[in-house]
């Protein structure tokens, strides 16, 4: 071996000691002649136990066999430079060489040995191997993207795009590589593309914004666009873009935008919408000094609809009507539903009175026209307020309460009409207003009065029954009756306190006339449908107070009227029953002035009928109004139900109604309302008469 050696100089293994990187020398056979110190340490083994080896028994098996391997191709004559995955023996790690080997020749060109330099590559190899995963995972983001992603030149040709982009365009491939930017952009974009580009030329990026592309069939496509500019080695310039469809978004945009502004049963504008153009209408009549009007419709009785039919059935009525309405309306014209049965027109065109009445005319005979609800038939009317802009109103919301106010009126005066709002309208309106206001203080001001008219048996003269009638005592209006303040409790809810206090007052009164032992009378009190609508619940307490005071349900009478049995819902229908366990006796009030009382007699336990004044004041003999009584008599008497006649005045009248077989009577010619106290005194009276 010792031939080997002689051309190397003692010095070499100092020197290579001092080269920074791993160093080895190996003989034709592949065995180690040497290694320097940075050997050792990277292999983990010193070189004692290399020198001599081939590895063997130091790398495993399999390791030996690929470092001979490159070591045969070198002592062949050619530099073999490649990776090495060499196991630290002492460390127990892998590390990754990028190792040189060439061959080394003596001075007659023989190949004596080998020399190889290795430089650690593990961290990065690491690194590459690392960049080349993101590299195929960005691959695949990019290809299984959802969003569209774009490589462009400059110019707006496409150098890179996914299949994303290709979907939201319609393209292939192969066609958009003959397409640009430019090309899918409508014509109407070029001032705010212009901007999106010197922003990405200012500030390096553009976006997000919104614009439309146009797909290869001619449609538009909404899309959300961010993109930042790009810098390749060479100098040139492109343009990395997401490019999202918003096709979604802008469905969801508009579905929300539409149920904020449009009603869901007739597709007409919805009370936000129609106040809205309410105010633009307003805004341009002002500016141009001429006039416009606003319409106020309201369906007379449609709950009655949507409790004989159904609410499906009510829905279909809104929606014909809804038709109706629209194909009565100018182009300009504005129809929408407020909510319920309310509809809001507003006129935009400066329209005369007469213009107006035509229109609001032609609306009450079109929407008053039967109505084809699959199999049935309804019919229906509607009452319409008018007002007019400037003189009725300077804004929406002091037009829009007129044109309300006015539409009242017109249910008032009998529904199926229309009316022009009034200042007088306004001023009853204030005064209502006055009223809700002050009504509620009115029982804890102890402001409430009852007047007691006694119900006499015609025939006798005794007293057998009273009606309690409210009247309120105004500090400043004096007494008020209730016509004047009942609509206003039932509208404000404070018809439900105010009933209460009525019936605790009633059954104080009587337990008092009790004690001081009058003859005992039934009281009958009225009241409200507004009342009946709400909870059972007051009967409950009715219940208790009766026993609190030891009276029995008899000695009260409720007193309603036909509407409520027209409307009658299981809430009225469930309560009529408990009055009736109660022993409380129901009494129709009014009797004759409704349109289905007949049909409903049939249906109701009513104990008692009052005929109405206006029959009972125009009788003599021979005349329409005293058939009218005598035929209502017998049709009580057949169905076991009691007749009072109200508003008797004369004795003519009187011996009318007894000969007609009428046994109850109420009027001024017995007595008008009286206080309690007087009332006690009648009764006595009455008694002693008797």
């Amino acid at each position: 071996m010792a031939g080997v050696f002689d051309w190397l100089d003692k010095g070499i293994p100092a020197v290579l000691d001092a080269i920074p990187v791993p160093v080895f020398v190996k003989d034709p056979d592949s065995r180690f002649i040497l290694i320097n110190q940075r050997c050792e340490e990277q292999w983990g083994i010193p070189r004692a136990a290399v020198v001599g080896s081939t590895g063997e028994g130091i790398f495993p098996p399999e390791q030996v066999v690929r470092l001979m391997e490159n070591d045969r191709r070198a002592l062949e004559g050619s530099t073999v430079a490649c990776d090495e995955v060499v196991r630290n023996v002492a460390l127990g790690q892998d590390r990754t060489l990028h190792t040189l080997r060439r061959p080394i020749r003596d001075p007659f060109g023989r190949t004596r040995s080998l020399v190889g330099v290795s430089v650690d590559v593990t961290d990065v190899r690491r690194t590459e191997r690392a960049l080349r995963d993101s590299e195929e995972k960005l691959r695949g983001l990019f290809e299984l993207s959802p969003i569209g992603i774009t490589l462009n030149r400059m110019d707006g040709s496409y150098v890179e795009f996914n299949p994303a982009f290709c979907a939201i365009c319609g393209y292939s491939p192969d066609e958009l590589r003959r397409l640009d930017y430019w090309t899918l952009t409508p014509e109407k974009y070029a001032a705010q593309e212009q901007q999106q580009l010197d922003a990405l030329l200012t500030d390096g990026h553009y976006g997000p914004y919104e614009k439309e592309y146009i797909r290869k069939d001619g449609s538009l496509v909404p899309l959300r666009l961010t993109g930042v500019l790009l810098h390749a080695s060479d100098g040139s310039s492109y343009i990395w873009s997401i490019v999202e469809d918003i096709t979604a978004q802008k469905k969801a945009q508009e579905a929300i935008w539409y149920h904020a502004n449009f009603d869901d049963i007739t597709a007409l504008p919805n009370r936000r919408m129609v106040y809205q153009r309410l105010d633009e209408e307003i805004a341009r009549a002002r500016g141009s000094g001429r006039h416009m009007a606003l319409l106020f419709l309201d369906f007379d009785r449609f709950k009655e609809i949507n409790d004989a039919f159904g609410h499906d059935k009510g829905d279909l009525l809104l929606k014909e009507a809804a038709r109706r309405l629209a194909d009565r309306l100018r182009h300009g014209d504005t129809v929408g539903r407020l909510n319920g049965d309310e509809f809001m027109i507003i006129v935009g065109a400066d329209e005369t009175a007469q213009r107006l009445d035509e229109l609001a005319d032609d609306l009450r005979q079109a929407l008053g026209a039967p109505y084809r609800l699959g199999v049935d038939l309804a019919y229906s009317s509607v009452s319409i307020g008018i007002a007019v802009f400037p003189q009725d109103g300077e804004n929406a919301e002091a037009l829009a309460r007129h044109a309300d106010q006015a539409m009242y009126e017109a249910k008032a005066l009998g529904r199926n009409r229309y009316r022009f709002f009034r200042s007088a309208l306004q001023e009853e309106a204030t005064r209502r207003g006055r009223i809700a206001n002050e009504l509620r203080s009115a029982i804890a001001g102890d402001q409430f009065r009852l007047f007691y008219q006694p119900i006499i048996d015609l025939a006798t003269g005794k007293v057998l029954k009273a009606e309690a009638l409210l009247r309120w005592q105004h500090p400043e209006m004096g007494l008020v009756g209730p016509a004047d303040f009942i609509p206003v409790a039932e509208q404000s809810g404070e018809i439900i306190a105010i009933g209460q206090w009525v019936f605790d007052e009633v059954l104080r009164q009587i337990t008092a006339w009790d004690a001081a032992g009058l003859p005992p009378v039934r009281v009958g009190v009225n009241r409200s449908p507004v009342e009946f609508r709400q909870s059972g619940d007051v009967l409950d307490v009715w219940a208790a107070r009766l026993a609190e005071h030891g009276l029995s349900g008899r000695r009260v009478v409720v007193e309603i009227t036909e509407g409520l049995l027209v409307e009658l819902s299981d809430t009225v229908r469930d309560q009529f029953e408990r009055l009736q366990r109660m022993g409380i006796a129901l009494s129709l009030d009014d009797f004759g002035t409704g349109y289905s009382s007949l049909a409903y007699l049939r249906k109701f336990d009513v104990d008692f009928l009052k005929i109405d004044r206006a029959f009972v004041q125009g009788i003599e003999r021979g005349s329409d109004d005293l058939a009218l009584c005598e035929a209502i008599i017998v049709m009580a008497q057949k169905l076991g139900i009691g007749v009072v006649a109200e508003g008797i005045e004369t004795e003519d009248q009187r011996a009318l109604l007894v000969a007609a077989g009428c046994r109850l009577g109420q009027g001024f010619l017995f007595s008008r309302p009286l206080p309690a106290d007087a009332f006690a005194t009648y009764l006595r009276g009455a008694a002693r008469r008797g």
